[in-house]
């Protein structure tokens, strides 16, 4: 009977281990699931940013690509106009005269603060005051309108560049 006993015990004993080792088993397997869980769930995340990120790269570019083909074509037509318009002074009896000094005087100093404002934005190396070198030559009434074309097609491919800006921004807000 004492054999018996020991038996019957050693079985509970052995029975109670295997409990205990399959409950642990089974609640580290759950956790692992849940933490599977958690990095799949992470990993869309990711790949859903990821996804994100890349159609906002490629706007970007298509968007900046239009942008700069834009000015590509401006200069384009700038300069076909510009030979256009020289071919049309050359035969203009007063396309040597001088615009008077103060206006071309006024055009030169509104270009160099316009230059220096552009070219740096270190104070000590930028022309504040305009005292830069003047030119040598007169401004010719010719000249001024030869002037006028690139000046309009600078500002034409500026403001396109800023629309291109500004859709950028629209379409990172969406």
């Amino acid at each position: 009977m004492k054999p018996l006993l020991i038996l019957g015990a050693a079985s509970i004993v052995l029975v109670s281990v295997l409990c205990g080792v399959v409950n642990y088993y089974h609640d580290e397997a759950q956790r692992l699931e849940g933490d599977v869980k958690r990095l799949q769930s992470d990993n869309s995340l990711q790949a859903n940013t990821i996804a994100t990120q890349a159609f906002q790269f490629q706007r970007a570019n298509e968007i900046s690509s239009a942008a700069t083909q834009y000015g590509i074509n401006t200069d384009a037509a700038t300069q076909g106009k510009e030979i256009e318009y020289r071919t049309i002074l050359k035969k203009q009896p007063t396309c040597d005269l001088a615009v008077p000094a103060a206006v071309a005087g006024g055009l030169l100093d509104y270009t160099h603060r316009l230059r220096s404002r552009a070219m740096s934005a270190d104070t000590i190396v930028a022309d504040a005051t305009g005292a830069g070198a003047t030119a040598s030559g007169t401004l010719t009434y010719c000249q001024s309108v030869l002037w006028i074309d690139p000046l309009l097609a600078a500002l034409d491919k500026a403001n396109n560049q800023l629309l291109a800006i500004r859709r950028l921004e629209e379409e990172r807000k969406r």
